[in-house]
Formats: C-alpha cells, sequence, structure tokens
C-alpha cells in the first residue's frame, strides 16, 4: 500500500517577483529522452534541446501521449504561480517516479527516488504577486504520473492547482529536437556537453560584466584606444517585432581589468535585433534584420545622431530571419542571412523572402549586395580563417542533422533546400570542413575565430 510522505516545512515569507514577462495561461512541460534508467533526479547537461516542449493547462499528466515518452525521461516544469492572499500554502506532489517543487528557487518538496505515484507535501509562505515555479522529475519504468495540488490559506482540502493562477512565458519558440539527452556525469568535462568553466593555461578569461550590466551580447569589436564596442539583442520575446537593440562602448577592457573597474557608454538604441557589428574607419556598422546600419556620430560625443541606411536585403518580416555576424575587407562587408523558421524549428515553407540562407557580399561605397554562397540555414558565425579564407558555422535543424564549419567560395550550396530554390540550390552540394557531434560541442555555434598566436597558434 503506499503511503503519503508529509513534509511541513516554514519558510520566510517569498517575497513576489518584480513583473514577469508577458504571461499566458498554463505551464511550460519539456520533455528530455535520456534513454536510460535513472535511480534519481539527475542534472541534464546544459544546452540540450528538450524532445518535447508544450503548453499544459495544469500539473496533471498520467499517460504517455502528455510526457510523449512512457519509460527514461526527465521532464520539467516551468512556470509562475500568482498569489492573491498571502500565507502559508501547502503543495502536494504526487509522482510515478521522483519528483522536486521549487517555488523561488526554495525547495518546497523533496520527492526523488524510485517509487510508485505516492504523494508528498511541505508548506510555503508567499506574499501577493507572481512567484516563479519549477518542477523537476523522471520516469523510469512502469507508469508515470506527475499531480500538483494545494491547500490554500482557508481551505481544508487539496485540490488541483488550478490554470487561472498559473502562467508562463507567452510568445516563446517551443523548439524539440529528437534524440538522446544527457545526464552530468562525475567523469564528464567541458566537450562532454558541459559549460566551459576554464580555458588552456595560455590563455585568459576576463568578465566585464559590471553587476548591473548583464547585456545579450550578439556582437563585437574594437575601437583603436582599446575599447569594446558591443551590440545586444534587446529583444524580450521570439515574435521577431522588437526593435530594442543597443550599441555600447566599454572603457577599462584590458588588461587584469575587473567587472567593477568596467564602464558603460550607450551610443546607438531602438535597433532592430542586431546581431553583428563592425567599426570601419571609426564609424560603427551592425546588422539589423533588413538592413545594414551606419551608426553616425555628428557632433563628436560619440552618441549615433543618424542611422544610416548602407544596404537593405530581401526580409519577410518573421521572428528567425536573422541577419548574422559582420566582417570587412577591401570595400566588402560580408554578412549571413538565416532561413525563416516556424515556431517549433521547422524550416518555413514557403519562405516569407526570397534568397535568405545565404552568405551575402556589400559593397560599402554604393550597398550594392551579391549572394556568395547558399544552401545555410542558420549561419550563425562568419570568421576569417586561413589563408584569408571566409568561414561559416551553420546550426542543427531542418537538413542539418548536427552544426557545421564550412569553407564558404563563391557559387558554393551547403545542402539546406529552401522553396522557393535559393540561388545555389541547383549546384551539387559541398560538403562541410567538420561536422560538430549534436549534443557533444556546439550545438549552436557562433563566430569561428583564428588564433593567430600561442599554443593554438593557426588553430580556429
Amino acid at each position: 500500500m503506499a503511503l503519503a510522505a508529509v513534509l511541513t516545512i516554514t519558510f520566510v515569507p517569498t517575497a513576489a517577483q518584480a513583473a514577469p514577462p508577458p504571461q499566458e495561461p498554463g505551464v511550460t512541460l519539456r520533455v528530455y529522452d535520456v534513454q536510460t534508467p535513472l535511480s534519481e533526479i539527475c542534472v541534464l547537461k546544459s544546452g540540450q534541446t528538450p524532445n518535447v516542449d508544450k503548453l499544459m493547462s495544469t500539473v496533471n499528466w498520467s499517460a504517455v501521449a502528455d510526457f510523449g515518452f512512457d519509460n527514461f525521461f526527465v521532464a520539467h516544469v516551468l512556470g509562475y504561480v500568482n498569489i492573491s492572499t498571502a500565507g502559508s500554502y501547502t503543495f502536494r506532489l504526487t509522482s510515478d517516479d521522483g519528483s522536486r517543487l521549487l517555488i523561488d528557487d526554495t525547495l518546497v518538496i523533496n520527492h526523488d527516488g524510485l517509487h510508485g505515484a505516492t504523494p508528498m507535501e511541505g508548506s510555503i509562505n508567499l506574499t501577493a504577486g507572481y512567484h516563479a515555479l519549477r518542477i523537476e522529475h523522471f520516469e523510469r519504468d512502469g507508469g508515470q504520473q506527475l499531480t500538483l495540488d494545494w491547500r490554500p490559506p482557508g481551505a481544508s482540502a487539496f485540490t488541483l492547482v488550478p490554470n487561472s493562477v498559473l502562467s508562463t512565458d507567452a510568445g516563446v519558440v517551443r523548439v524539440t529536437a529528437p534524440g538522446r539527452k544527457e545526464c552530468e556525469g562525475a567523469g564528464d568535462s567541458p566537450g562532454d556537453g558541459l559549460q566551459l568553466t576554464g580555458v588552456h593555461p595560455g590563455y585568459t578569461l576576463t568578465n566585464l560584466r559590471p553587476g548591473s550590466f548583464q547585456p545579450k551580447v550578439t556582437g563585437m569589436d574594437w575601437l583603436p584606444d582599446g575599447r569594446l564596442v558591443i551590440s545586444t539583442w534587446g529583444g524580450s520575446d521570439d515574435s521577431g517585432t522588437s526593435q530594442a537593440g543597443e550599441v555600447w562602448i566599454l572603457g577599462n577592457t584590458g588588461g587584469d581589468t575587473t567587472p567593477g573597474n568596467v564602464t558603460t557608454k550607450r551610443i546607438g538604441s531602438a535597433l532592430k535585433e542586431p546581431m553583428g557589428l563592425k567599426i570601419v574607419d571609426g564609424t560603427v556598422y551592425v546588422t539589423e534584420k533588413q538592413r545594414l546600419t551606419a551608426l553616425v556620430d555628428t557632433n563628436g560625443d560619440e552618441v549615433a545622431d543618424r542611422y544610416d541606411t548602407v544596404a537593405t536585403w530581401p526580409y519577410g518580416g518573421t521572428f528567425h530571419e536573422f541577419a548574422f555576424g559582420l566582417l570587412y575587407k577591401d570595400g566588402f562587408f560580408y554578412v549571413n542571412l538565416s532561413v525563416g523558421i516556424d515556431y517549433g524549428g521547422n524550416t518555413s515553407n514557403p519562405q516569407p523572402a526570397p534568397n535568405r540562407g545565404t552568405t551575402v557580399k556589400i559593397n560599402r561605397s554604393n550597398g550594392a549586395v551579391s549572394y556568395v554562397a547558399g544552401g545555410l540555414r542558420t549561419p550563425h558565425g562568419i570568421g576569417w580563417g586561413p589563408e584569408d579564407g571566409l568561414f561559416v558555422t551553420d546550426n542543427q535543424g531542418g537538413w542539418l542533422p548536427s552544426s557545421k564549419l564550412l569553407h564558404i567560395k563563391q557559387d558554393r550550396f551547403f545542402n539546406h533546400y529552401m522553396n522557393p530554390a535559393g540561388p545555389f540550390d541547383a549546384r551539387p552540394p559541398t560538403a562541410p570542413v567538420l561536422w560538430m557531434p549534436q549534443n557533444e560541442i556546439a550545438n549552436s555555434p557562433s563566430t569561428p575565430l583564428l588564433m593567430p598566436t600561442g599554443t593554438f597558434a593557426g588553430s580556429s
């Protein structure tokens, strides 16, 4: 007989969070197919795309159709609980197998381990307002269940936490990917799917983020005096309508600096999701979704007074049509244009704008755009390699089983087909320089960088 385990905890009242991003009713369920029998909840290697990512009304699931899998999976539930009346709330988590409930990162219920569908309770004091909710769960075999009930202040019995108090971020792109996902292991190291925590002793990692300045950096270059210039995404959701990108100058970024010594100065704003930045002859250029823009300072204070359009390219207005990276050489800029992608990760069919999925060349003097190579999907990175070769990293999905490094040359095609056909779709595919093992390294690789000196000189 299964007996209820009761854990009553009284915490210091948890303050409500500041206003969360735009919300929609329900919770987000993400399921990871680990394909191995677990005995306890594991820590998933970061950066892995879930097998299932969907909006659910409440937390009350026991069918294979709910989770998408029968056995050997890890599930994460993410959202907020909106509290109308402050007080002590008792939650009951029923699961098969193990589970944990965290509210505002406070562990309220720890019901981990192998067991059938048994409940466990925990209490926490909550103030009025939104509180972050997270449930971690694993299923080994022999049936599955995950149910979240509560007993609010003044209630005498448990009821299912209702949809009316649950919410999750609205407008998110629910991208999924098939295949096995991995938990962290004691013998793992960076390169086994873990985040980079250090570098070769011949190099130094320097933190340039003051505590109050945590931008989503999309591009960077250096001024002749050594100051760093960065562009930021500026978006708060994945609707594709954001026009809040910015450009900043960071001072005191060299040598043995610390975050507290770094200075910040905003010189550009209201940019449409810029993803590349380059300084040429003292002028800052950025790639917005639909154009190459020059930030022109007319009075010497370094702040942009004009935003001049240097060139435009096909753009259909969807969320994923980014213009990645920005290089410059001998009077020409080089940019990657991502294809349009539907929510969920499929390449849009048909494409909302022609000739995407390409590397383009832009004449600085007259803005003329010409196509160099095509068959790209999400070419997130672009950089110079050995012998001034042009190299691009393309991200997995669609026709791409994993991410790859490509050597760009005129008229090459790299095997990602579109409707309507791109300018190089009729050409035979060119093989990549290398494939990057999926879920091990570089699931979404960005700019390749050639190392000019040091232990790895000549490598990228």
